[in-house]
């Protein structure tokens, strides 16, 4: 399985546990039947028993990631959007701004541009027309701020 399909379920799955759900396995399952449906590329060759193991934890190391570092992740997405207040960004924007945001700043296997451009296409499959490039300057700031650091 792609990481893209990894990607594309756990972020459904923050979005599910930020609006209150309890996520685990049965939510694994039921995200992995929804994308089979909508025909996200790889879903469809995955058996009930995947996603794999490899896919399995970085969907747990991020789903954790994410959780457990909001405030962080939310001050550097504030602070590369100054002009947009947190709270009145769509849900669903804030929620791949949060997975991709992590991505950058702490899985060193991700590139921050691959990071950005797979945020950018989850935009594009799952918000509204203009997120896309919102996203893209809002990750862009926060990968240029990380580069700038180093």
């Amino acid at each position: 399985m792609a990481r893209t399909t990894a990607r594309a379920a756990v972020m459904q799955m923050i979005f599910e546990n930020l609006a209150g759900g309890e996520g685990g396995e049965d939510t694994l399952q039921m995200v992995y039947e929804a994308l089979r449906k909508e025909g996200v590329p790889g879903v469809a060759e995955i058996g009930e028993k995947e996603p794999n193991k490899s896919d399995r934890a970085y969907i747990t190391r991020v789903l954790d990631g994410v959780l457990n570092n909001l405030e962080e992740l939310d001050a550097e997405i504030q602070a590369a959007s100054p002009r947009w207040n947190i709270s009145r960004m769509p849900k669903v924007d804030l929620t791949i701004l949060r997975l991709a945001a992590w991505e950058i700043l702490h899985e060193e296997d991700v590139p921050g541009s691959v990071a950005i451009n797979e945020a950018v296409n989850l935009a594009t499959r799952y918000s509204e027309p203009t997120s896309g490039r919102f996203i893209n300057g809002v990750l862009g700031t926060i990968l240029r701020k990380k580069e700038a650091a180093q």
